[in-house]
């Protein structure tokens, strides 16, 4: 009879240390996930509250783009296309109603900022890309770690892409 209990036994201890590494695994699975939805909860606030501000004061149908520039101060914005289904920006400061709209086939488009600096400067590396306003004109902000792994800022005015400030550590 002991003899039949042992692999019983054996078979019931495999079982439960099986699922228990199932349940931890788990456990950690949630708590990354839940880890990276909370990181991540305030950029899909800043979103959603942008995108709704747009939206209803009927400067944008719908969304394509997010963008986020933080320096004295941090502005979202947003693209996509208008009632008129013309590709728009709406630019908002954090804390201000005020929304700015500017056209998007008026001025650059992140693909050409992005390969303006590109083909201007050394570029390992664009970290971050937005558009906001600049002594209140539409700007792309731009920040890339160059081939020395300096990290550097440009803003280009939105109409003609000119250099409106530049921050490079050569």
């Amino acid at each position: 009879m002991e003899m039949r209990l042992a692999p019983q036994r054996r078979r019931r201890q495999q079982r439960r240390r099986r699922y228990t590494i199932i349940a931890v695994i788990l456990v950690i699975i949630i708590l990354v996930f839940g880890y990276f939805m909370t990181v991540n909860q305030p950029r899909a606030d800043a979103k959603s509250q942008i995108t709704h501000k747009a939206q209803k004061a009927q400067k944008i149908k719908y969304v394509d783009h997010f963008y986020r520039v933080s320096r004295s101060h941090t502005y979202y914005s947003v693209t996509g296309k208008n009632k008129d289904n013309q590709t728009v920006g709406v630019i908002n400061r954090k804390g201000s109603n005020k929304l700015t709209t500017v056209k998007m086939a008026d001025g650059l488009s992140a693909k050409d900022i992005q390969q303006t600096v590109k083909n201007n400067y050394p570029v390992k590396k664009i970290t971050s890309l937005g558009l906001a306003t600049y002594e209140g004109v539409p700007a792309w902000d731009v920040t890339f770690i160059d081939n020395r792994d300096n990290l550097n800022f440009m803003t280009y005015q939105f109409k003609d892409g000119k250099v409106l400030r530049s921050v490079q550590n050569f």
